[in-house]
């Protein structure tokens, strides 16, 4: 059954935020669908990669060299499901979407190719444009990455890692969130609530400095800016005049509910757009990034 966190988190946004109505209808079976395959999908299995706790320390991560468990075998069947739903959500690629599905279907694109689409080796495929595959590729396989990573980041969580990119397979952020969490040894809060980053590619989160640019790690105060909508304060955009970026930030500090970071991003959409029209660019995108700019 899809998460109940997700589905409670988008019909509070549609109350919450009537406007967004259409995008929230559009892709919220996306992350439905999403979270639900990924609680089905088959984790790491046998040993991990063994981790070299210095080099870690000094920023190589967890996959490097190595790379994610080939699940290709199971994208043909999911894909069934999947593809139908990324039509819904990009109806203007619906006609591609269908292409690929008779590609998958007829094995005209084998499975290990459809694997590494998702990582950037994008063959050619009729009636399917470089943009569809790459999207529709990378929504098929994060379900198997997105669980094989939060098995994997479990066997370093006591190291530290103080990089800007994802300790698991090195992708750049997208999202991050402040949460207050409680230090079990001194049974304190956090104060002000710590930093989560959360990876684009495998959604794994890490914590990084609260003031600083998780891009150039720029930490002077006049240089870092922070765009808010009055109305909602508890989301931001925190970007940098130094490298031009930002990152999406969710400040659950004070929150009693919580929504999903994915639904927090997606209706963060027009903050997204507010941050691009300042001359600022994503540190990484989600799949519905600029759309209505």
């Amino acid at each position: 059954m899809p998460s109940p966190t997700i589905e409670t988190a988008l019909a509070r946004a549609t109350d919450e935020l009537p406007a967004l109505l259409p995008l929230i209808e559009a892709f919220g079976p996306m992350l439905i669908a999403r979270e639900a395959h990924r609680a089905q999908a088959p984790g790491w299995t046998g040993p991990p990669p063994e981790i070299d706790a210095e080099r870690y320390s000094l920023g190589t991560p967890i996959l490097a060299g190595v790379g994610f468990q080939d699940r290709s075998a199971e994208l043909p069947g999911l894909a069934a499901t999947l593809l139908p739903t990324l039509a819904r959500s990009f109806p203007a690629l619906a006609g591609q979407f269908d292409a690929l599905a008779e590609s998958i279907r007829s094995g005209s694109l084998p499975a290990q190719e459809l694997w590494a689409a998702a990582f950037g080796q994008l063959p050619a495929v009729p009636g399917v444009s470089v943009h569809a595959l790459s999207l529709a590729a990378a929504e098929l396989v994060r379900p198997f990455i997105e669980r094989q990573a939060a098995d994997l980041l479990d066997h370093a969580r006591e190291l530290p890692w103080r990089q800007q990119v994802c300790p698991v397979c090195g992708g750049a952020p997208n999202m991050s969130v402040l949460r207050r969490v409680q230090d079990d040894a001194e049974y304190i809060q956090a104060h002000g609530g710590r930093r989560f980053l959360r990876c684009s590619c495998c959604a794994s989160e890490w914590t990084h400095k609260r003031v600083s640019c998780p891009s150039c790690g720029c930490e002077e105060p006049d240089e870092l800016v922070v765009l808010r909508d009055p109305a909602r304060p508890f989301e931001r955009a925190d970007a940098c005049d130094r490298c031009k970026t930002f990152v999406l930030c969710l400040d659950s500090g004070e929150m009693v509910d919580i929504p999903h970071p994915d639904v927090a991003a997606l209706t963060m959409l027009p903050l997204e757009l507010k941050a691009r029209e300042k001359g600022y660019a994503p540190m990484a995108e989600h799949v519905w990034s600029g759309l209505g700019g």
